[in-house]
């Protein structure tokens, strides 16, 4: 089968990793992304290796003419355009959405910035942290009695660049159905807003209870992350059914007769005290006789691994959680795989490309000769040599 999105093209002009993520996504199923920068504003060379992959890059300048032109000409092949600007700023370039719809009323363009396109925080330059601290993210984080702090993942920006590509597809949608191009616009605080939900609910009366800050291990004391003897484990226990299973066990059968734990309503009540009941059985053991012993009464835990140990889980593997790809300059390359797992039409392991490595090839599918080429690199709309190495 080809891939999902075999036949759309896509020109993607964002930088470091929530607009590349989007562009990312699309071309693992299928799509030609076209990654756009000038010479002078090298990506960092981790992102271009993790969000970069599956794309082809060309070196443009569009502060040039000739570059300018040559954008034009992609866009009359083209069904998406990606732009991470701040307001304003694709308007000035020449590559604004008004402009470009005039020569290509299907065309979808999606706008990926921190703040959005209207309202008082659009002027806002920003990052992943920045939508973080406009959004509440930071306290909860570090605890409303605490000092904020971010969370070490920027998951804004992953979350923003996927929620992208699931607005592009919609409009793909459209305009199957209509003819249309329109608009698509997402922010890193629209989507950190959409993270927040669950803490954004209110009501007369509505108490305010949620876990946060730095010491938090979890929702209750049978759903909550405890120290063995060599490291931590999450402990989930789900039901009724689930506490007399864990209170058959020899260790833990003593705290089935204590009054204070008789019903859910009393171990709510006394959660704190059973949460220290139970922390002090579970130092005895490792977090692997414990995962083996809780499993054989029925009672989940959750060994907690790390990065490099996920990497080497035969789970992950089966799933595709982690792929491999061998890039020209750095030999084999360890990275994420892809969440949504089609059955007959998967995603496809990919490389990132040399930076600008592609720019030549691009321009003559586009129809540029030779002396064209040549008078590009001399005006300085390319770069003099065929690809850029990274610094």
């Amino acid at each position: 089968m080809p891939a999902a999105l075999k036949g759309i093209r896509v020109l993607d002009m964002c930088i470091v990793l929530a607009g590349p993520t989007c562009g990312r996504a699309l071309a693992e199923y299928g799509a030609d992304v076209i990654k756009i920068d000038p010479e002078h504003r090298q990506p960092g060379l981790t992102p271009w290796l993790e969000v970069g992959r599956g794309k082809r890059s060309i070196c443009l300048n569009i502060t040039k003419p000739a570059g300018l032109d040559a954008f034009y000409r992609l866009v009359e092949t083209s069904d998406v355009v990606l732009e991470g600007f701040r307001k304003g700023v694709a308007d000035r370039l020449g590559v604004g959405y008004e402009q470009l719809k005039r020569r290509k009323p299907g065309l979808i363009y999606v706008s990926i910035n921190a703040f959005g396109q209207q309202g008082p925080w659009a002027m806002r330059p920003g990052f992943d942290q920045n939508a973080q601290a406009a959004t509440g993210m930071q306290v909860r984080n570090g605890g409303r009695d605490g000092v904020p702090a971010p969370p070490p993942y920027t998951f804004n920006d992953y979350g923003t660049g996927l929620m992208a590509a699931y607005g592009v597809i919609m409009a793909l949608l459209e305009r199957e159905r209509t003819g249309k191009g329109q608009r698509v616009e997402t922010a890193l605080s629209y989507t950190a807003s959409t993270f927040s939900s669950p803490y954004m609910l209110d009501y007369v009366g509505y108490d305010r209870n949620e876990i946060e800050g730095p010491d938090a291990k979890g929702f209750n004391a049978l759903s909550r992350l405890y120290q063995s003897s060599d490291s931590w484990f999450l402990l989930s226990v789900e039901d009724f059914e689930g506490w007399n299973r864990l209170t058959r066990l020899d260790s833990l059968k003593h705290l089935r007769g204590k009054p204070e734990f008789a019903t859910a309503e009393l171990r709510d009540e006394n959660d704190e005290q059973l949460s220290e009941q139970l922390a002090l059985t579970f130092r005895l053991n490792s977090t692997e006789e414990w995962a083996r012993i809780l499993k054989g009464v029925g009672v989940t835990a959750i060994p907690n691994q790390t990065i490099s140990e996920l990497r080497e889980d035969s789970y992950a593997q089966r799933h595709s959680l982690i792929q491999s790809a061998k890039h020209p300059d750095f030999g084999q390359i360890t990275h994420g795989g892809v969440s949504p797992q089609l059955s007959r039409t998967p995603a496809v392991a990919a490389r990132s490309p040399a930076f600008g490595g592609d720019t030549e090839s691009i321009l003559r599918e586009l129809g540029y000769a030779s002396p064209e080429i040549d008078n590009m690199r001399a005006s300085g709309a390319i770069p003099r040599t065929a690809s850029v190495p990274i610094a």
